[in-house]
């Protein structure tokens, strides 16, 4: 009787992972005509395609697919790079049904597809994280009169104003403006960066959005419940950022210390966003210093506090993560104080598994006593009067 539950279970797990996604359409979807049902069919095909790994689908433009799997990092659909963060694709659609709303020619052999994704009778708790998203596909005749899918920036942005600034090409938003003056204090700090660290500048293309539902669009989002306020594509040399600026310092960072060479083996996150904080502050708007007093407050304010629950975000601030990016930033502060650029290069190219033993080399003491200085430095830097 066991073994017969046993394989009864064997048989639901291998059926629900199999099960083919069938997307629902709203009464917009005229599936009779010839063309849209093609493009339903496409997008159907897409859906149960692994649209979570990082492969040419048979479904995506060619040309396109090429472009965007040279880096071997991301996956060709730019909304795929953040709807399966945390998921792959037959869990996301287990939890989120897809719904197509349109399929409409905007062009010609241009349609656009939108669809929701949104959880069926959500329980309470669960009901403000519903929709997860709305996104738009475009899917276009090739040379052989077949529709492929296509990210929707190269057609959307075609006729934005572009500005060249020595290294950078500017992308402006009809929205947003291009300020020269901040272009200058743009490639200043990249410049400087350059020199401190011995980093050679490749040219990079920066888009400038007046707000984050105009960069979800870039993302082929026509609504996202997760947003970002900028974003580093370093594989395709790409920035944006959300405030209508022309300078971002914090991501230009991250823009200009390169990828490993396997792209595989990153540096931790603590470090990644630790360098970019302790550089050019957390965010758009707040320097290193003033960040680091916040999170001196907290800290203050708790008594055990451990580098482990700052990196799984078990300790984080409500709405941001400036305590892991502050942490991160103390770290790289005081291994240059010790070591200069060559520590910091040691530290950069560190990895998840001998990230331990890179900190104990470079402070020179065991992992549990650096914690402890890092989170007492942080602690003592605004003491009360």
């Amino acid at each position: 009787m066991k073994k017969l539950i046993f394989l009864i279970l064997i048989f639901l797990n291998v059926s629900s992972y199999s099960q083919t996604i069938i997307p629902d359409i709203s009464a917009r979807v005229d599936t009779s005509k010839t063309a849209i049902k093609q493009v339903y069919n496409l997008y159907k095909n897409y859906l149960n395609s692994r649209p979570d790994s990082i492969y040419h689908n048979p479904n995506w433009n060619t040309k396109e697919a090429k472009q965007y799997l040279k880096g071997k990092v991301f996956r060709i659909d730019r909304s795929a790079i953040q709807m399966f963060s945390y998921y792959d694709s037959k869990t996301y659609f287990s939890y989120y049904k897809p719904k197509i709303l349109q399929i409409d020619s905007i062009g010609s052999n241009r349609y656009q597809i939108k669809t929701i994704f949104a959880k069926e009778c959500p329980d309470t708790d669960y009901k403000t994280f519903t929709p997860d998203c709305i996104t738009k596909l475009y899917a276009v005749r090739d040379d052989k009169g077949l529709f492929k899918l296509e990210n929707v920036i190269s057609y959307d942005t075609r006729n934005w104003k572009t500005f060249k600034f020595k290294f950078i090409t500017y992308k402006v938003h009809p929205n947003s403006v291009f300020n020269k003056k901040e272009a200058v204090k743009a490639s200043s700090f990249c410049e400087k960066i350059s020199k401190q660290f011995n980093i050679t500048i490749e040219p990079f293309t920066y888009y400038i959005l007046p707000n984050s539902d105009e960069m979800g669009k870039l993302y082929n989002y026509e609504y996202w419940l997760s947003y970002l306020g900028g974003q580093t594509l370093n594989p395709f040399k790409e920035i944006y950022t959300t405030y209508g600026n022309a300078s971002y310092p914090h991501e230009f960072v991250h823009l200009l210390f390169p990828l490993p060479k396997d792209n595989i083996s990153f540096c931790p996150m603590i470090i990644n966003e630790g360098l970019a904080t302790w550089l050019a502050g957390p965010s758009m708007t707040e320097t290193f210093e003033h960040a680091l007093t916040e999170t001196s407050k907290t800290f203050q304010s708790k008594e055990k506090i451990s580098l482990e629950d700052i990196m799984t975000f078990k300790l984080r601030n409500e709405f941001d993560n400036s305590i892991l990016y502050v942490t991160g930033g103390v770290i790289c502060k005081l291994v240059y104080e010790k070591h200069g650029v060559e520590g910091i290069w040691e530290l950069y190219n560190s990895t998840d598994k001998n990230f331990k033993f890179v900190l104990e080399k470079l402070f020179g003491v065991p992992y549990d006593n650096l914690e402890k200085y890092v989170i007492e430095y942080i602690r003592d830097f605004e003491k009360p009067n």
